[in-house]
């Protein structure tokens, strides 16, 4: 959460500062509250309270703060004006009896990738993703189509974080190191789903072999998490530690991971009760 809330924060940073370039593609970060409104089930609990219009508002404007920031400290007070009448009119919006489901083509021995896209309304992100990417060309900025793939990164490890049960790894037939590389070899094939429509647009606009690399680089962030994930199945808390060192130690802890990965096999032998 603290990653998303990150991500959230510094999308709203970089959208400052090129405000003059996407004012036209702004709005519609405001979009993924419209999202996730005609999607929740908790109107009618909130209908008992006399004034629920008004939570479901600040909720939106607290949804959408660093957003609102952006407008206030440009002074797009009509845009600031409008977003808050759009935010109190949805709660006026009714409710649709059957909402459209994405079907997302990741494949299911994973499903947590499934979990994490309806879960954080990631589909959302991705369209920011490609914009960072055509900024960058269009204004020959390299670090915006970097932090494309970073974000790219960041979203396929997302899924990672989340854990089976240990039911779930106890009635698997396969043994500890074949069901620890049959999650690192589906959530390569998940990342690439979301990283090749990424390259090609990027080859299109303009081929250059340093974003072949950081396509490369970003591919090996879900790996490793899924190494760590099962190293520290224990605790999801020292999956998070092990996280935040790397990015305070510059990734000097990711030389680890060959040792990691014997101690994810040996930790998913212990939860499968198996000696060896």
């Amino acid at each position: 959460m603290l990653l998303i809330s990150g991500l959230y924060i510094g999308t709203a940073i970089i959208s400052y500062v090129h405000y003059e370039q996407i004012q036209g593609f702004f709005y519609f970060f405001f979009i993924d509250a419209v999202m996730y409104h005609t999607s929740r089930n908790d109107i009618e609990l909130l209908r008992v309270y006399k004034y629920y219009r008004f939570l479901i508002w600040f909720e939106y404007l607290f949804y959408s703060l660093p957003f609102l920031i952006v407008l206030i400290l440009k002074g797009d007070y009509i845009g600031l004006v409008s977003v808050l009448i759009g935010y109190f009119l949805l709660s006026f919006i009714p409710k649709k009896r059957r909402a459209f489901i994405i079907k997302y083509p990741f494949s299911l021995a994973t499903p947590f990738w499934l979990i994490s896209f309806r879960k954080f309304k990631l589909i959302g992100v991705l369209p920011v993703v490609f914009l960072f990417c055509v900024m960058g060309y269009q204004h020959n900025n390299g670090g915006l189509v970097v932090a494309s793939f970073v974000i790219l990164g960041i979203i396929a490890c997302l899924p990672s974080c989340e854990r089976e049960r240990d039911v779930e790894l106890k009635v698997s037939y396969l043994n500890a190191k074949e069901y620890l590389q049959q999650q690192i070899k589906h959530e390569v094939l998940n990342t690439l789903v979301l990283l090749l429509p990424l390259v090609v647009l990027m080859c299109v606009l303009v081929f250059d072999w340093s974003y072949v690399f950081w396509a490369c680089l970003i591919l090996g962030l879900p790996i490793g998490n899924t190494i760590v994930k099962y190293a520290f199945f224990e605790s999801e808390l020292k999956q998070q530690l092990f996280i935040a060192s790397c990015f305070i130690g510059f990734g000097i802890p990711l030389l680890s991971l060959p040792f990691l990965y014997n101690r994810a096999i040996r930790q998913l032998n212990q939860v499968k009760n198996v000696e060896s």
